[in-house]
């Protein structure tokens, strides 16, 4: 039994036209939903640097979401890493997510 407790706000990229051949990319959210949200600080290296990256596991019920969508979790954007569907019978999916810190 997974308890959905945290407020997630699912959001995609849209692209407008901004006249004189030039585009504009926005996120639009989707839909604010309930979800299982646990989170860890890790470090990584790149580039030389070390840098702290929050990794995110999200359970939330089944619904159409990519890697193309991102998360907003607290205020803080969650690039998506994957989405695991256990089984096609299965109501729920479990999303791999971050954010750089």
């Amino acid at each position: 039994l997974t308890i959905l407790r945290n407020r997630v706000t699912i959001q995609s990229l849209s692209t407008t036209a901004s006249g004189g051949g030039t585009f504009i990319e926005t996120w639009t959210t989707v839909a604010t939903v309930w979800a299982n949200v646990q989170g860890k600080a890790v470090e990584e290296t790149r580039f030389d640097k070390i840098q702290q990256i929050d990794e995110y596991t999200i359970r939330m019920r089944k619904r159409a979401i990519s890697n193309a969508n991102r998360l907003i979790y607290k205020g803080q954007e969650l690039e998506i890493e994957s989405v695991l569907d256990e089984t096609q019978q299965s109501k729920m999916i479990t999303i791999k997510a971050r954010a750089e810190i």
